[in-house]
């Protein structure tokens, strides 16, 4: 099925927004399935970190469980027709692949018990030369009308605007997210992972949003030490009506300890020991104590190169923001 130009141009604004995080990411893959007569699309990322470094579908429209678990298991790693299409890095219909598809396993697991006569693997572009594909659209459809040229050559196009999906709101640098949301006043969407993962409470997260908005820059990150002992970077960007904040674990931070890391935090802010002490409600020589421990930690020469890495690095944390918005 063709669609035309202006519904492209579309498709590709709604891609670009969700992964900027401003709409969900299911959100263009429903257009696609819908527009471009597929009963059944899923978008699998391989080897998120979110995901203990296994494949997973991030959205699924229509594929039974049982299916998608195929798909994202023996299809993705063994499938000679997902194979070929990540070596040539276009999308393959059914009637592109160049032996008998009868002969597959997944003929016979996936395609024959739901009835499917066409369908579609697309692989997403990868962000540099030579890297592993982040992940695919897969799409199935119970007709036997495959997927037209123009449309087909108008997805490849698009496969790197669709690998934005994968980790939406990411910018050059940033670690792949384990939770992303966008919160506009009191309400709070979920863009990727569970909102259960979460490592702050519900008056923590709105501080960081309140200080995003706040922010000159536009956008607040801090180092966060949840509850079991996990280490999180988190970082909240300011966008037109709303804050979204990404999530994402990381190794357990240096040698700096949760009291080292809020003070090297207030220390970036200019703010003096004395003042720091009254902030935190520690002793003056505790402050000085924690500042020539993270000189050593942090291999810094003095207070000045001690600021400057700590905002080059978001060296801050949740309770320097709370004191420094009070």
């Amino acid at each position: 099925m063709a669609a035309d130009v202006r519904w492209w141009a579309q498709l590709a604004g709604e891609i670009r927004a969700a992964s900027r995080g401003d709409l969900p990411i299911e959100v263009p893959l429903r257009a696609v399935r819908d527009e471009l007569g597929f009963d059944c699309v899923a978008l699998v990322a391989c080897g998120l970190p979110r995901a203990g470094g296994t494949h997973t579908a991030l959205v699924n429209l229509g594929y039974t469980a049982e299916t998608l678990a195929y798909i994202t298991t023996t299809y993705s790693r063994t499938c000679p027709v997902h194979r070929l299409a990540v070596r040539r890095g276009t999308p393959l219909r059914f009637v592109d692949v160049p032996f008998d598809l009868r002969e597959t396993r997944t003929y016979r697991e996936a395609i024959l018990p739901n009835r499917f006569r066409e369908g579609m693997t697309l692989p997403l572009a990868p962000p540099a030369t030579g890297a592993a594909i982040p992940g695919f659209v897969a799409m199935s459809s119970t007709h036997a009308t495959p997927l037209d040229d123009e449309s087909r050559l108008a997805l490849m196009m698009l496969s790197r605007d669709l690998a934005g999906l994968i980790d939406p709101g990411a910018e050059a640098g940033d670690i792949v997210a384990d939770v992303v949301l966008r919160i506009t006043h009191d309400l709070v969407e979920i863009r990727a992972g569970e909102l259960g993962e979460v490592p702050l409470t519900s008056a923590e997260l709105h501080l960081a949003v309140r200080s995003a908005a706040a922010s000159a820059a536009g956008h607040v990150g801090f180092h966060h030490r949840a509850a079991d002992g996990t280490w999180w970077h988190v970082r909240a960007v300011r966008h037109p009506g709303a804050v979204l904040v990404r999530f994402g674990r990381v190794p357990a931070f240096g040698r700096l300890t949760s009291r080292e890391l809020d003070v090297v935090g207030l220390v970036a802010r200019g703010w003096s020991n004395e003042r720091i002490s009254q902030a935190l409600g520690i002793a003056v020589r505790t402050v000085r104590s924690h500042v020539e421990s993270s000189l050593i930690k942090l291999d810094c020469p003095n207070r000045t190169a001690l600021a400057r890495t700590a905002f080059e690095r978001e060296l801050d944390t949740v309770d320097a923001l709370r004191v420094a918005h009070h």
